[in-house]
C-alpha cells in the first residue's frame, strides 16, 4: 500500500506501461510535469520494489538504459528486453501532471503576496524539518530579543511528496504549519527561501502566507539569480541579500532591506539566525526520540 501521494500516482504510472515495455525515470518525470523530477522518481521506485514489488518497477529504467537492481530477470520475462537494448522507450505515459499544478499554484499564490517593510521584531520564530526512516518532524522555536527561549513546538509527519527542487513547502509544510501555528511570534524565518525563488514564491512565503505573519527565508545556498555584493538580483530585481554565507529573501510581509535587518537582529554566528539553529537541533532530536 502506497504510503504518499506521490507513492500513488507513481503506482498509477508503472501499472499503465504495457507488458513487455520499458519507459525511464526521464520520461515519468516530464509526465509528472518536471524533468528534474528524475531522480525522485527512481528513488521511489527503488522504495516501491523493495515494500511493494507486485506494482511493475522493474518497467523503469535509466536514459542510458540501466535497469534497477533486480530488474532485468523481470525485464526478459516479459518479452522486454529487445525495446531495452534498442533504447525503444515506451513514451505514452498517463500520470497526473502533479508538478505542473503545484507550480500553477505557486504561480497564482504569487499574486496574492504582501512585501512590506517590517518595522521590528521582538519575538522571532525559526521553524525547520529533519527527516528520520519513517516519518519526519517540523519544529517551530520562539526566542526574545534577548534570545531567550519561549516556545518549542513539534508536529511528526509523513512527507507526501519526494525533495525536487522549487517545491520544497509541498513537502515539509505538513509539518511547518502546524508546528508554527501554536508559537506566538512577530516574524518567523523558515530555512528555505522566499521571493528569491523561480515562480518568486519559495517555502517561506507559502508559509508566511498561509500563517498570515511576517516571514523571512534563510536558505544556505542560492536557488536562482546572481549575487552582485551583498544583493541578490533576478532578472534585474532585487530579492534577496546575502549575509555570512546566508541567503536571506522575504517571504511574507517584509521586504528586501528589512528582512535582512532583523535577520540580523537575532544573527549570532554561522549562516543562519539562532531561532533556525535551534529550530535545526530540536528538529534533529524530535526524529531521535529525545
Amino acid at each position: 500500500m502506497p504510503r504518499s501521494k506521490f507513492q500513488e500516482i507513481l503506482a498509477e504510472a508503472l501499472r499503465d506501461i504495457p507488458a513487455g515495455k520499458v519507459t525511464t525515470f526521464k520520461i515519468i518525470a516530464e509526465a509528472m510535469g518536471d524533468v528534474r523530477a528524475s531522480l525522485a522518481v527512481r528513488n521511489e521506485c527503488l522504495k516501491i520494489a523493495s515494500e511493494m514489488p507486485e506494482i511493475p518497477w522493474w518497467r523503469v529504467v535509466s536514459s542510458e538504459g540501466k535497469p534497477l537492481p533486480g530488474a532485468i530477470e523481470r525485464i526478459r520475462e516479459e518479452g522486454g528486453l529487445d525495446d531495452l537494448l534498442s533504447g525503444n522507450f515506451h513514451s505514452e505515459i498517463r500520470v497526473w501532471p502533479i508538478f505542473k499544478i503545484m507550480a500553477r499554484d505557486q504561480l497564482y499564490l504569487a499574486d496574492k503576496l504582501s512585501l512590506i517593510p517590517l518595522e521590528d521584531a521582538e519575538v522571532a520564530a525559526g521553524v525547520d524539518v529533519s527527516y528520520g526512516k519513517d516519518y519526519a518532524a517540523g519544529t517551530c522555536v520562539s526566542l526574545s530579543s534577548e534570545l531567550e527561549i519561549l516556545e518549542v513546538r513539534h508536529e511528526r509527519f509523513i512527507p507526501q511528496v519526494p525533495y525536487v527542487p522549487t517545491y520544497l513547502a509541498f513537502r515539509e509544510l505538513r509539518g511547518m504549519y502546524p508546528s508554527s501555528k501554536s508559537c506566538d511570534f512577530d516574524v518567523i524565518f523558515v530555512d528555505g527561501h522566499g521571493l528569491a525563488h523561480p515562480r518568486r514564491f519559495g517555502e517561506a512565503s507559502h508559509l508566511g502566507l498561509l500563517l498570515n505573519r511576517p516571514s523571512i527565508g534563510v536558505a544556505k545556498s542560492k536557488l536562482v539569480g546572481e549575487v552582485k555584493g551583498d544583493l541578490i538580483l533576478l532578472d534585474g530585481e532585487e530579492v534577496g541579500t546575502l549575509v555570512n554565507k546566508g541567503y536571506i529573501s522575504p517571504g511574507y510581509l517584509t521586504d528586501v532591506r528589512s528582512s535582512k535587518k532583523i535577520a540580523l537582529k537575532f544573527w549570532r554566528k554561522g549562516r543562519q539566525p539562532l531561532p533556525l539553529i535551534l529550530a535545526h537541533k530540536y528538529s534533529k532530536e524530535a526524529i531521535q526520540g529525545h
